[in-house]
């Protein structure tokens, strides 16, 4: 058993040291406490990740988005640049 990197002993250590000091009516209510803050962590950990995976899946949106328009903002570039020597010529003759 290892939570947080706590083996099985260190557990029933805390857990003596904890009787020792709090009492045992006490000790409960403080597991039960700890439970609910850990659980409540948990949740706003989880709904943290996925808010953070859901913005880098709009910046992946975004990303494609202005990789397509640079590339039709090159299209047109070249367009205009050959539309623009065509008409270079034709005023040279």
């Amino acid at each position: 058993m290892n939570l947080f990197g706590i083996g099985g002993f260190e557990l029933i250590v805390i857990f003596l040291v904890g009787l020792f000091i709090v009492g045992p009516d006490k000790l409960l209510i403080l597991i039960r406490k700890t439970k609910l803050i850990y659980t409540e962590f948990k949740k706003k950990r989880d709904e943290l990740i996925s808010v953070v995976e859901e913005s880098m899946d709009i910046e992946d949106e975004g990303v494609k988005e202005l990789k397509n328009i640079k590339e039709s903002l090159g299209s047109i570039s070249e367009d205009a640049s050959t539309k623009l020597k065509q008409i270079k010529k034709d005023l040279d003759r």
